[in-house]
C-alpha cells in the first residue's frame, strides 16, 4: 500500500516494513536539497511506526555523489537514533561502487533485493 508519492520517490508499506523506492536517477549536488528536505520531513512518520524497519530500494538511482551518500549516511543515523534498522537493496554497480569507497558498506546493511530486504526483519 502506497503511503505517500513526490517526485523523487514513494513510500510504501509492506507488512510491517515501510519501503523507500527512490525514482530520482541521481543523488547528487543537483537534487540534494529537494530530495534531503521531502525525505526528512517523512523520517518523524515513518518511524512513528514500531517496530522502525526501513527498506531504502534504490534501483532507479544510478549516481550518488558525496552529497547523496552524505544524505543516505543521515538517514541511516536518523533510523538508528530512534532504535530502527534501515537496509538498503537493489544498488546499481556504481552506487554500490561510491558507498563502498566511502566506507559505508561496513555500516549500511545491503541486500540484493527488495524480498531479501524486506524479509531479513
Amino acid at each position: 500500500m502506497t503511503m505517500t508519492t513526490t517526485a523523487r520517490f514513494y513510500v510504501e508499506q509492506v507488512r510491517n516494513v515501510t519501503v523507500i523506492c527512490f525514482t530520482a536517477h541521481e543523488l547528487s549536488e543537483t537534487n540534494y536539497e529537494a530530495v534531503a528536505d521531502e525525505l526528512f520531513e517523512l523520517v518523524p512518520i515513518m518511524t512513528q511506526l514500531r517496530p522502525v524497519q526501513i527498506v531504502c530500494e534504490m534501483s532507479s538511482v544510478r549516481r550518488v555523489d558525496d552529497l547523496g551518500l552524505a544524505m543516505l549516511h543521515a538517514l541511516h543515523g536518523s533510523i538508528q537514533e530512534v532504535n530502527g534498522k534501515i537496509v538498503f537493496c537493489r544498488l546499481s554497480s556504481q552506487v554500490q561502487t561510491a558507498i563502498f569507497e566511502a566506507g559505508l558498506s561496513k555500516e549500511f546493511d545491503i541486500r540484493l533485493t527488495r524480498g531479501e530486504a524486506v524479509w531479513s526483519f
